[in-house]
């Protein structure tokens, strides 16, 4: 009869907990950073879309070419936030004292990125319906991207987005507690430290 374990979402205490019985697999986590890199790089053909003058009458703001570049260019955002995530939570848990390998750390890191999947769905969203309403051909060209983050979709984009993070942080405190034997407090120290410094820059660059 198969196994059903808990969901990492709803409840990534007993979701880790019993991941800890199994043998490190890296295929699941790296197809989750994979969709989010997908959905980060979509989103970042759009948004980049908005920051040149539209074609007449075009719908969105991309080509297929310049989804694909930006793929690419998520996949490689995704792919370096994982190993540094990982690598920090697994530096500061040692140094707390934490045990474990860092192979399964970064595993468990991975799940946390299910979050990441959502936020850039979202915020491609905001980009469709708040896009088509702005008259364009009134705007600089070098203000179109500015005058789209103005629209009140897209700053709801951005607290949504700072909220999938927090959901993000928070199951990497329970991956972090079971992946490095350490006591959840401890977990929540070491996962909260940078994600606040990147929640930090990230407003400072916004402003």
């Amino acid at each position: 009869m198969a196994i059903i374990m808990a969901n990492p979402l709803t409840n990534p205490d007993r979701f880790f907990a019993e991941l800890s019985g199994r043998d490190p697999n890296l295929w699941i986590p790296a197809a989750i950073v994979l969709l989010a890199a997908i959905a980060t790089g979509i989103y970042i053909a759009a948004m980049n879309g908005v920051m040149t003058p539209p074609p007449s009458g075009a719908a969105v703001p991309f080509t297929g070419t310049s989804v694909a570049t930006s793929v690419i260019g998520g996949l490689i955002i995704m792919s370096v936030s994982w190993l540094l995530y990982a690598g920090v939570f697994y530096a500061i848990s040692t140094l707390l004292r934490g045990v474990g390998s860092f192979r399964r750390v970064f595993e468990f890191t991975g799940y946390g990125f299910i979050p990441a999947i959502i936020a850039p769905i979202i915020g491609l969203a905001a980009v469709w319906l708040a896009y088509p309403g702005i008259d364009f051909s009134a705007i600089e060209p070098q203000l179109m991207k500015q005058t789209l983050m103005q629209n009140p979709l897209m700053k709801a984009s951005d607290i949504a987005g700072i909220l999938f993070l927090l959901w993000s942080a928070v199951i990497w405190i329970f991956g972090v507690k079971h992946a490095c034997d350490i006591s959840r407090r401890t977990a929540t120290v070491t996962v909260v430290l940078p994600v606040a410094v990147y929640l930090l820059y990230s407003m400072i660059i916004m402003v």
